[in-house]
């Protein structure tokens, strides 16, 4: 669908109107991923609807959108029967200000001492967790909380700043609350709506006119701005984000031209324009934190280039810190084509940022699938349009994701030492590996969710289950095991997951079952189908039904099935039988042990 009819952002409230109108008569349009969104609050917040559906088209959502009456929050999440539930909604997003919840901080925080302050947000916590728990137990869709923003005007005035308790560290401290609901029921998420208020400013935040009128405590830029965020941060609870930021060099991590400049005659240091790349350089290295791939694609000298990689003194990233490396002179497309196969993902796993835009031009057109940045012509604007460009958002952040810069790199350690080894099983004897296993529980929900929404290639139905669906599946019955692999170059993390059904009379079907790709060739896969033909063995099992479903991307896992002993199922399917054998008994050289 072309969506060249949406309106620029600051536009007005009218034109929203108009533009979520056009969205909606073509809401059936394949372009658009559909996701219904049920909404409970404690204030009017229908007043979003026509923000959240143009936003929502503008990053690729077909949001269906459906507002409780305000102020039902446990009639509306506690009850199956609910017009809000009963919808069966992928996402129910659970609006509520501090005033509605807390009113005592607001009114009375000046008659209050810490502990009362820590009463009133102990209430709040225990509020939030029982709505949460309640529609846990009723629906399987995510759940999106907002947090709260302070009030404009602080109880302690000018003051407040100074105050032993302020309006300030209470409502932080609600905050802090909710976010520990939301960690402690599955599938639940934070909506940062203090953030959205402090980018806003609290003088544009409200509308008193508005407030008193029709109970909606927003104004109408304010509602334009959550509309953005809040379809912002719905896609990343439906879209995998890019893995991989592919940058240039020359003018983009420094300024000048290395081969006319030379080392020393680059810009990058304290002083402008040289802090403004070093700069830029520390807000790229936050990403890598987080989990993003970094990647080089330039037209360089290579020794050159890692001269100034690790041995400038005020270059903040290292050739250390980039899992890929195309420093050459061939075209870009080519060098992302490269990047995409070193790193073993797909060319719709990267994003390429590049101050020249005859290059970025010449990436978009070579290869589509490629998210190409809209980079300024001044670098003061790089971190701002990186950010604009909203490429990697994660739902929520795992312990894998801080160390996945550093599993590539060990990647790379691992590559270096298969080409020294004479076979296979040369190689795989050398790693070392050690693989362990364990039943899937809350520890290990976020990761295992966040590996079966992005994993294409070793991944046999590409079943793209939710943390509160895989709870669901696990509560009614179900077996789930998730698979650590470490070898003699570190740790690869979470990297397998295996999930399997009772479809009764000791006949289970394996309903999904995936490798991260650093683990690809390994035949650890083995070990994981082993690990769950025993656990389906003790509840006593005797058939294994599994399921292959033919996707773009995952035909290296087509093979495992039959491979591994299983015989076709007879039917004309893509599904395959394990009779009587189990538990399965690979046989490999690996360590497999219980934690």
């Amino acid at each position: 669908m072309a969506l060249e009819f949406l309106p620029e952002s600051g536009a007005s409230p009218a034109a929203y109107l108009e533009a979520a109108r056009a969205v909606q008569s073509a809401a059936h349009d394949e372009a658009l991923v559909p996701l219904r969104v049920s909404v409970v609050a404690s204030f009017t917040a229908d007043v979003l609807a026509p923000y959240l559906t143009v936003e929502g088209a503008r990053r690729g959502l077909g949001i269906d959108v459906e507002f409780g009456p305000y102020g039902q929050l446990e009639q509306q999440l506690l009850d199956a029967g609910s017009p809000t539930l009963a919808r069966r909604p992928d996402v129910v997003v659970v609006a509520t200000r501090a005033e509605d919840l807390a009113p005592a901080l607001l009114d009375e925080l000046l008659t209050m001492d810490a502990d009362d302050v820590a009463a009133e947000v102990a209430a709040v916590e225990r509020r939030i967790t029982a709505l949460l728990e309640g529609a846990r137990a009723r629906t399987d869709a995510a759940l999106l909380v907002f947090n709260h923003a302070p009030p404009r005007y602080a109880p302690a005035g000018v003051a407040d700043g100074g105050q032993s308790v302020s309006i300030a560290s209470a409502i932080a401290a609600v905050n802090d609350a909710i976010a520990r609901a939301c960690a402690a029921v599955p599938g639940c998420f934070v909506f940062d709506l203090a953030r959205v208020a402090a980018e806003v400013g609290l003088a544009r935040w409200s509308d008193a006119r508005l407030a008193h009128l029709g109970r909606i405590p927003f104004s109408a830029a304010a509602q334009q701005e959550i509309g953005r965020a809040l379809a912002r941060r719905l896609r990343s609870l439906r879209m995998p984000p890019r893995k991989c930021l592919v940058l240039d060099l020359d003018n983009t991590l420094w300024g000048g031209v290395l081969g006319e400049d030379g080392p020393g005659g680059i810009k990058l240091g304290a002083d402008y324009p040289g802090n403004v790349f070093s700069s830029f350089q520390r807000h790229v290295k936050r990403l890598r934190s987080r989990g993003v791939l970094l990647a080089v694609a330039s037209k360089n000298n290579p020794a050159d280039a890692l001269e100034v990689l690790d041995g400038h003194p005020d270059c903040v990233l290292r050739s250390s810190d980039f899992a890929a490396l195309q420093i050459s002179w061939e075209d870009k497309a080519t060098s992302l084509l490269a990047i995409a196969r070193e790193l073993n993902i797909g060319v719709d796993s990267l994003a390429f940022f590049d101050d020249n835009p005859v290059e970025r031009e010449w990436v978009r057109s070579r290869l589509p699938q490629v998210a190409v940045v809209d980079v300024p012509a001044s670098p003061t604007g790089y971190v701002e349009a990186l950010e604009a460009a909203e490429l990697f958002d994660h739902p929520v952040l795992t312990e894998e994701d801080g160390r996945r810069a550093d599993l590539y790199r060990a990647e790379r350690q691992r590559r270096e030492a298969q080409v020294g080894s004479g076979s296979v099983e040369e190689f795989l004897r050398s790693l070392e590996m050690q693989v362990t296993m364990g039943e899937i529980d809350d520890a290990t929900l976020p990761r295992v969710a966040q590996l079966l929404q992005k994993t294409n290639q070793f991944n046999l139905t590409t079943r793209r289950h939710t943390a509160s669906e895989v709870a669901a599946m696990l509560d009614s019955g179900g077996i789930g095991v998730w698979m650590r692999v470490a070898d003699r170059f570190g740790d690869n993390g979470l990297v397998g997951v295996a999930l399997a059904t009772p479809r009764g009379d000791g006949v289970w079907d394996v309903d999904s079952f995936l490798l991260s790709c650093r683990v690809i060739g390994r035949r650890v896969e083995a070990c994981l189908l082993a690990e769950l033909a025993r656990l389906v063995a003790a509840r006593g099992g005797h058939t294994l039904v599994g399921h292959f479903v033919p996707s773009e991307k995952n035909a290296v896992a087509a093979r495992m099935y039959p491979d591994l002993g299983f015989a076709p199922a007879g039917d004309g399917s893509w599904n395959w039988k394990l009779f009587q054998g189990l538990p399965l008994q690979p046989d490999f050289v690996y360590i497999c042990s219980q934690p």
